[in-house]
C-alpha cells in the first residue's frame, strides 16, 4: 500500500498551495533548477536531503500547469496567456491536449479516495501514452543539450534508455521497493559507457537529467491533479511521486556514474584512447601544435586528406568490431594505393574513423568499394568525406564523413552500405533537418511523394531518366526495362508531380526530391494513407 503522507518531511501547507494554484489554472513561475532530473544516465551521483527536494519540487519553483512536455521544446515557454508559444519552432509537432475526466473510462471518472488509486491511474496514463511520452521527452532532451543529438544511433540510445528508466520508474512509484533494490536498466549503463567513450562531458548528462525529471513530473502531476481532484489526496499523490522518483533518481545516478566513470578510465588508459584525444583537439580546433600532433599520431597532417566513417551492427561484440575495423582499412588501402599514411581512431565500440593522407584527388568508386567489402565479408557500413588539405582538410573531411553518416543513419539498415560525400553533399546538407526536408520532398513531388509499391518504381524511373539527361534509352539500359516502359513510367510520374520539367533549369528541385527519397526512402516520404 502507498502511504497516506499525513506525515512528510515536504512541506505539506506549501504543496497544497502549489495544487490549488495549478487547479485554479494560476501560473507559477519555472525555474531551471527545478527537479534535478533524468531518464538516462549521470556520470555524477545526484543527491539531496529530504527538506531540499522539498524546497526544489514545492511552491512556486514548479513549472506551470499549462507547460508540457511538447510546450517546452526549443525556447519553448509559452506566452502569458498559456495558449500561444513565445518563440514556435520552424516544423514543430502539435501537442495533445491536457487529459481531462471524458478522455477515461467511465469507471475512471470517480474522483479517487486514496493516494494508491491516484499514482496508479498516473502510472496507467504513462503507460497507456508511453511511446508517445519517449518520443517527446527525448526530443525535449535533445533540443536542450545538442551534444546529445549527433546522429541517429546516439538518437535511438537514448530513446531506449529512457524508455526502460520510465518503465522502472513507474514500477516503483507504485510498489514499497526499498532504495537499495533499485538497478539501473542495462540499456541506461550501455548508454553511459557509449557517451563516456565518446568523450561526452559530464555537464551535459546533468543538464540532460534535469530536462528530463521536470518533463516526467510535470506530466504526472498534472495527472494527478486531474484525477485527484485538487484536494488533499491530490498533495499527497503529488509528495509520493515526487519522494519516490528523487529516490529513484539517486540510486541510478549513482550506479550509471560509475559505469561512466570506469569506462572513461578505461578507454583513456589505452593508446587509442590516448589517440582519440588528440583527434578531437585537431577537429575542436584546440590545438596549434601540428608537429607534436604528427608525431603522436604517426601521421602526416600536411597532406591532403581523406576521412572515412564506419560502423558495425550492434549485435557484433566489441572484440569483433575491432578486428573488422583493422581488416576494413587493409582493404580500403587497395583501393586508395597511392597513400602515404593510414590513421584509425576508434568512436566506440562499434564506430571508428579512418583518414588517408594522399597526394591528389582519389577517384572513388562507392559500388566498387562496396563490392570489395562483400567479397571480403566484411559487415561495415562506410561514409566517404571529399578530398581535402592541411590541417583545415583534415577537419573538414571529417566534418563531411559525419554528414554522410548521419544521411545513412537516416536511411535505415536497407540503404546503400557505400556512400561518398560528392555523390549526396546537397542532400546531406538538407538532412540536418529532417522534417524541413520531408516538407521540401512533399512539395516538389506532389502526389508522388506518397510511399507505396507503385509511386517507388515512378520515382526510380524518373530520376534515373532525369539523371541521365533525359534519354530514354539510356533509363531502358540502366533499370533492364524497355524504353516503352520507361515512357510510360516517366509520363504517369510526371503527371503525379503536377509540373512540367521541360523548361531548362525547372528539373533541379525535383532531381535534388527525387535523390532524397532514394537515400532516405520512408524517413522523407508521407504515409499512404489510401485502403489497400
Amino acid at each position: 500500500m502507498i502511504p497516506d503522507h499525513t506525515t512528510t518531511h515536504f512541506h505539506r501547507d506549501t504543496a497544497s498551495a502549489t495544487v490549488a494554484a495549478r487547479s485554479s489554472g494560476e501560473h507559477a513561475s519555472y525555474h531551471p533548477g527545478a527537479p534535478a532530473a533524468i531518464f538516462m544516465e549521470s556520470p555524477v551521483p545526484i543527491r539531496s536531503t529530504n527538506n531540499e527536494r522539498a524546497a526544489r519540487y514545492t511552491g512556486p519553483a514548479a513549472c506551470p500547469p499549462t507547460l508540457s512536455v511538447r510546450d517546452r521544446r526549443g525556447t519553448g515557454l509559452r506566452g502569458a496567456t498559456g495558449t500561444e508559444p513565445a518563440h514556435p519552432r520552424v516544423g514543430a509537432r502539435s501537442a495533445p491536449a491536457p487529459p481531462t475526466r471524458d478522455h477515461y473510462p467511465v469507471e475512471q471518472q470517480q474522483v479517487p479516495h486514496s493516494t494508491e488509486e491516484v499514482v496508479g491511474l498516473v502510472a496507467q496514463t504513462f503507460l497507456r501514452d508511453r511511446d508517445q511520452f519517449v518520443d517527446e521527452l527525448s526530443h525535449l532532451m535533445r533540443t536542450q543539450v545538442p551534444i546529445l543529438d549527433r546522429d541517429e544511433r546516439l538518437r535511438e540510445l537514448m530513446e531506449a534508455g529512457t524508455t526502460d528508466n520510465l518503465m522502472e520508474v513507474l514500477q516503483f512509484l507504485q510498489n514499497e521497493a526499498a532504495e537499495d533494490d533499485v538497478r539501473a536498466p542495462e540499456r541506461a549503463l550501455v548508454y553511459a559507457r557509449i557517451l563516456a567513450q565518446r568523450d561526452v562531458p559530464a555537464s551535459a548528462l546533468i543538464r540532460a537529467y534535469r530536462v528530463g525529471q521536470a518533463g516526467f513530473l510535470d506530466t504526472g502531476m498534472r495527472y494527478a491533479i486531474e484525477f485527484g481532484g485538487g484536494g488533499p489526496v491530490t498533495t499527497s499523490a503529488i509528495v509520493h511521486i515526487v519522494n519516490r522518483t528523487s529516490v529513484y533518481i539517486d540510486r541510478v545516478c549513482e550506479q550509471v556514474g560509475a559505469a561512466y566513470e570506469k569506462e572513461r578510465d578505461r578507454w583513456v588508459g589505452n593508446r587509442g584512447g590516448l589517440r582519440q584525444q588528440w583527434v578531437t583537439r585537431l577537429l575542436n580546433g584546440t590545438t596549434s601544435d601540428t608537429d607534436a600532433a604528427e608525431q603522436a599520431l604517426r601521421y602526416p597532417l600536411s597532406r591532403g586528406h581523406l576521412a572515412v566513417g564506419t560502423w558495425t551492427d550492434p549485435h557484433i561484440d566489441p572484440a569483433t568490431s575491432v578486428e573488422v575495423f583493422d581488416h576494413l582499412r587493409t582493404a580500403l588501402a587497395t583501393v586508395f594505393e597511392r597513400a602515404q599514411g593510414t590513421l584509425l581512431i576508434p568512436v566506440d565500440e562499434h564506430e571508428a574513423r579512418l583518414w588517408f593522407a594522399l597526394p591528389q584527388q582519389p577517384h572513388v568508386d562507392s559500388a566498387a568499394i562496396e563490392r570489395l567489402l562483400s567479397d571480403r565479408a566484411l559487415p561495415v557500413r562506410v561514409a566517404i568525406g571529399d578530398y581535402n588539405t592541411g590541417v583545415a582538410g583534415f577537419r573538414r573531411t571529417a566534418e563531411q564523413a559525419d554528414r554522410v553518416r548521419r544521411l545513412a543513419l537516416l536511411s535505415g539498415e536497407h540503404g546503400a552500405r557505400v556512400i561518398s560525400y560528392p555523390e549526396v553533399s546537397a542532400v546531406a546538407l538538407l538532412a540536418d533537418d529532417i522534417d524541413t526536408l520531408r516538407e521540401f520532398v512533399a512539395d516538389q513531388l506532389g502526389e508522388l511523394a506518397v510511399d507505396n509499391e507503385r509511386n517507388l518504381w515512378l520515382r526510380e524511373t524518373l530520376r534515373v531518366f532525369l539523371a541521365g539527361n533525359r534519354s530514354y534509352a539510356a533509363a531502358a539500359t540502366r533499370l533492364a526495362i524497355h524504353r516503352n516502359t520507361v515512357q510510360y513510367r516517366v509520363r504517369q510520374a510526371l503527371d503525379l508531380i503536377g509540373v512540367s520539367t521541360d523548361t531548362p533549369g525547372a528539373d533541379l528541385y525535383p532531381r535534388l526530391a527525387l535523390q532524397a527519397t532514394h537515400l532516405l526512402g520512408t524517413a522523407v516520404l508521407r504515409k499512404d494513407t489510401a485502403p489497400s
